[in-house]
């Protein structure tokens, strides 16, 4: 793609080829409060590094949700092996690439974190790639003031990129002794929905961006038209900066609502998702009692998608303490709505547990009859297979009992 098609393509997504700052026309409101702040220059041993600040009371609302409160929500939700997350730093980065790959850069550093009564968002921007060591010798120096760093996917991405770049750098990483919180694992384990930032914000958070914010798809392309201006501060970057921004932002916000999700669950929808996050962590006990009060508050006779997969889900912690008899409750309200693992396992608890043979593979031909998973097809076909031979075997063995007592009477009489 030559340079005209790549500024026609921007131009369709509202975006144009980035000017002087001094040319630019005044920014809409910001949801933010304040103006653009200029990039401040840092000497360091490598150079300068160059940053912007902001800051915001923690009486600050993004969307629906106060920073303070999101903040002093989320120790709940860390739980007990996570110190004060009041000491926590939001880590979000805008780079040239959509992988962490070898030759993608993080052009972009936001970290945000509570200072006193504020919240303080850094943000050091690479102007030349030849600055890079710079700006991580900065970055470097603020994550390690941090015992934990919260991120949004950084388990698969940012923090992977950014190590490679320390190395590279040959500069020490800072991630050794920290903890990480990565919120999108949080997310999908807590919410049903979609668990893109986006969409959470705009179904769970009540945030609506400004419309200077910017698709993060054409990041990677502003910061090389930014390159292709000679340094200048573009239109574009001050969008991607703001995106960055708003990204931290919505991180703290979304901490707190998944803590409050956890720890005072709202509807049966909640209590499901708490039960989901307990069962993953291996508290099995708060998981049940999250499954049971959702179960409450549903109406059975509804049959909706999250009346069954919390039957399954509370089977299953039943079948593990070995509950069966009251786990085979669930798998037969579950069986009547011709769900496959119900069927499947009152198929497994009429075999091994009541012997009742003639139950057990009308279960299995129902499950063989209703799946839709060919991947199961060949398990339930040697099922119904080892259970009708099990019964051709046990009617056998019953005739020959029935010849032998007949042929003993015989005997007998005479």
């Amino acid at each position: 793609m030559n340079n005209a098609d790549l500024r026609e393509r921007l131009r369709r997504l509202g975006l144009y080829k980035g000017i002087q700052r001094a040319h630019l026309r005044p920014a809409a409101a910001s949801p933010f409060g304040g103006a653009d702040a200029e990039l401040e220059a840092l000497s360091t041993p490598l150079g300068s590094a160059y940053r912007r600040q902001h800051e915001y009371p923690l009486t600050h609302r993004h969307g629906e949700h106060a920073l303070g409160a999101a903040l002093a929500q989320m120790a709940s939700f860390a739980g007990q092996n996570i110190p004060a997350l009041s000491q926590a730093v939001f880590l979000d980065l805008e780079t040239t690439g959509l992988s962490s790959a070898a030759g993608t850069l993080a052009f972009l550093v936001g970290l945000g974190y509570a200072e006193g009564e504020r919240f303080v968002i850094e943000q050091f921007f690479l102007r030349d790639p030849a600055e890079e060591a710079a700006m991580l010798f900065e970055v470097e120096r603020r994550l390690r003031r941090h015992p934990v760093v919260v991120s949004f996917n950084g388990r698969s991405f940012d923090l992977p990129l950014l190590e490679s770049r320390f190395t590279l750098a040959r500069l020490p990483s800072p991630f050794g002794g920290q903890q990480h919180l990565d919120l999108l694992t949080a997310a999908r384990r807590l919410i049903l929905g979609p668990c893109s930032l986006s969409a959470l914000e705009f179904h769970l958070l009540g945030v609506r961006r400004a419309q200077r914010d910017v698709p993060g798809a054409v990041i990677p392309f502003l910061y090389r038209e930014y390159l292709a201006a000679g340094g200048a501060l573009t239109e574009g970057m001050e969008r991607v900066m703001y995106h960055n921004m708003a990204d931290i932002l919505s991180m703290v916000a979304l901490a707190g609502r998944l803590a409050a999700a956890i720890a005072q669950p709202r509807n049966a929808v909640e209590h499901y998702a708490a039960g989901r996050y307990h069962e993953q962590r291996g508290d099995f006990e708060s998981a049940e009692r999250c499954y049971r009060a959702a179960l409450a508050q549903l109406d059975e006779a509804t049959g909706d998608g999250l009346h069954l997969a919390l039957l399954r889900h509370l089977a299953r912690l039943l079948k593990r303490r070995h509950a069966l008899a009251e786990a085979a409750e669930l798998w037969q309200r579950l069986a009547e709505r011709n769900d496959v693992e119900g069927l499947v396992e009152m198929a497994k608890y009429h075999e091994w547990q009541t012997g009742e043979l003639s139950d057990a593979l009308a279960y299995a031909q129902r499950a063989r009859l209703v799946s839709a998973n060919p991947a199961l097809y060949a398990s339930l076909d040697h099922r119904i297979a080892r259970l009708t031979r099990k019964q051709q075997r046990l009617a056998y063995d019953h005739r020959r009992s029935q010849d032998q007592s007949s042929s003993q009477y015989v005997v007998g009489s005479k």
